[in-house]
């Protein structure tokens, strides 16, 4: 069975993409019922946007701050959006993948 661990990190998102996909040309999590569905890879990419615009480069004196506080202003969006993805992942697995989601208990946390 794969895992698939959802990671948040700068420009990629939150679902962790390892694979690289000759044919698509980019990386993917080899599991096909996840990289072939619109709706999770569209929601990955807000998220990603999202988490993204925390990070500002040569901002405050430092060549890559990352803004703790606009992450802590948008706690209940980004679990909102984790909510949907992990729905929606739930939703669509086969029994051929487990999640391991890394996020959503730090992001509650905040």
């Amino acid at each position: 069975m794969k895992k698939l661990i959802i990671m948040l990190d700068y420009i990629s998102g939150p679902l962790w993409k390892d694979i690289y996909d000759t044919k698509k040309k980019e990386l993917v999590t080899g599991i096909d019922v996840v990289d072939d569905d619109e709706y999770i890879q569209n929601l990955n990419d807000v998220i990603s946007d999202l988490y993204s615009s925390y990070y500002k480069i040569n901002y405050n004196d430092e060549p890559v701050y990352f803004d703790k506080e606009q992450e802590k202003k948008d706690k209940y969006k980004m679990l909102d959006l984790l909510g949907k993805l992990i729905k929606r992942l739930d939703e669509v697995n086969d029994g051929s993948f487990e999640i391991d989601d890394r996020e959503t208990e730090r992001v509650k946390n905040l």
